[in-house]
């Protein structure tokens, strides 16, 4: 692996904040079940399919500090500033737990950051990968 992006994850159940369930979060959810419905190879499954992230979400990930301690390669943390579901300052614990890591708000954006704003995010990304060795550059492709 020679880098990771991190955008709006946590790594273990403390990074989450209570859901609520706010206009975004209906919006988002609303435009989610209708993309799976139309790009899905079982678009009759969306239900199935939050029961496993909602599982997931409840369950997974659970790293502890020495686990981080271990991932070596550069990492970007990033989070939207009014994220709905990831805890700031669980973000900010990573940044400084991960050898490696730099800590990026996107401004004015929240969870569904590459929905509300791609140009923002994608230059997150871009960037982040421009400071990665072997970073193609202009062509878009990064030799990893």
């Amino acid at each position: 692996m020679a880098g990771l992006f991190f955008f709006a994850c946590n790594v273990d159940a403390s990074g989450t904040k209570p859901f609520e369930f706010t206009s975004i979060v209906e919006r988002m959810f609303n435009r989610h079940k209708q993309d799976h419905a139309r790009l899905s190879a079982t678009p009759g499954e969306f239900e199935s399919l939050c029961d496993a992230v909602g599982l997931m979400q409840r369950t997974q990930p659970d790293y502890s500090a020495a686990d981080l301690a271990r991932i070596d390669v550069p990492v970007t943390v990033a989070i939207g500033e009014h994220d709905e579901f990831i805890e700031r300052e669980h973000m900010e614990y990573l940044a400084a737990t991960l050898p490696r890591a730099r800590l990026v708000v996107l401004e004015e954006v929240s969870h569904f950051a590459p929905l509300q704003r791609p140009e923002l995010f994608t230059g997150a990304v871009l960037g982040f990968l421009r400071g990665l060795p072997g970073w193609a550059g202009s062509g878009g492709t990064a030799t990893l």
